[in-house]
């Protein structure tokens, strides 16, 4: 909005500020010149033009003398000379505007509020990787439903992938049945050891088939670094009331279904094996 051939040297200390933030870039601010130039954009047809002259004069009334002379600056005009200007931040360009109107208060208001989000959103850093990681994150959790201590891991990761902090993460989390009560994490093992631990004569290859035949399991593919396809099984949405997926920093696009110990007999009674 400045006016064109006008070079304007802003004070250093001018800059809007956000509680809890950094301020944001100097140029979140509005010139005497462009606050003349906006007042002059929203008067109807008729109306007298407000002069940067008569506003100069009015701003040490509306904000004191002392006040008004921090936001003072320079520019230089059309003609190469240097002339006097005040560089305002949003509290002050909107005192200024609110001694001509409230409704020219609110549109100061406005403006620089505008011109905060846009400062703000161009801050935000944008980083391809690390979006890139977090899609594949959100893909890994709905696909393959991996236990809350398997899905802390790559976050963990990903921060370290890209040098941040991960100090902030949790050190722990609570794998349970989505219905468990308690808050606690519940105890699990393999099929293989749940087996043998309930003297049950049936391989895990033929007690996995049957869990799958009854939903509570699901047979995906990978591949591995030789490019074949290799088969793995995965706990369903059904499953999850018996047993989790987890997953290992070696191999984190295989699951390994571990089951409740609490719930292996009800799980099994499911496949006529209780």
């Amino acid at each position: 909005m400045h006016q064109p051939n006008q070079s304007i040297n802003t004070p250093p200390n001018v800059a809007t500020s956000f509680a809890g933030s950094e301020n944001v870039s100097r140029t979140v601010s509005m010139s005497s010149l462009e606050l003349v130039d906006f007042i002059n954009s929203k008067r109807e047809q008729g109306q007298p033009l407000l002069t940067h002259k008569n506003l100069m004069a009015k701003v040490p009334k509306v904000l004191g003398a002392d006040q008004s002379a921090k936001f003072s600056a320079d520019y230089v005009d059309s003609r190469s000379r240097s002339q006097k200007c005040f560089i305002f931040p949003k509290r002050e360009a909107c005192l200024i505007a609110m001694s001509y109107s409230y409704e020219l208060q609110a549109l100061v208001f406005d403006r620089m509020t505008a011109l905060e989000d846009r400062e703000r959103a161009r801050t935000i850093p944008s980083n391809p990787k690390i979006i890139g990681e977090l899609a594949i994150l959100e893909c890994f959790d709905r696909l393959l439903k991996p236990a809350p201590s398997s899905k802390m891991m790559m976050p963990a990761q990903i921060a370290t992938n890209n040098g941040l902090d991960a100090k902030f993460l949790p050190g722990y989390a609570v794998d349970a049945a989505p219905d468990a009560a308690d808050g606690s994490s519940m105890p699990t093992k393999s099929a293989t050891v749940l087996l043998k631990d309930n003297r049950m004569r049936q391989s895990p290859a033929a007690f996995n088939r049957a869990l799958a035949s009854q939903g509570l399991l699901k047979q995906l593919q990978r591949k591995n670094s030789k490019g074949e396809m290799v088969d793995f099984w995965s706990v369903t949405e059904k499953g999850l009331k018996y047993g989790k997926n987890l997953t290992s920093p070696q191999c984190p696009r295989e699951t390994q279904p571990h089951w409740y110990v609490d719930r292996f007999l009800e799980l099994a009674a499911l496949v006529g094996k209780a």
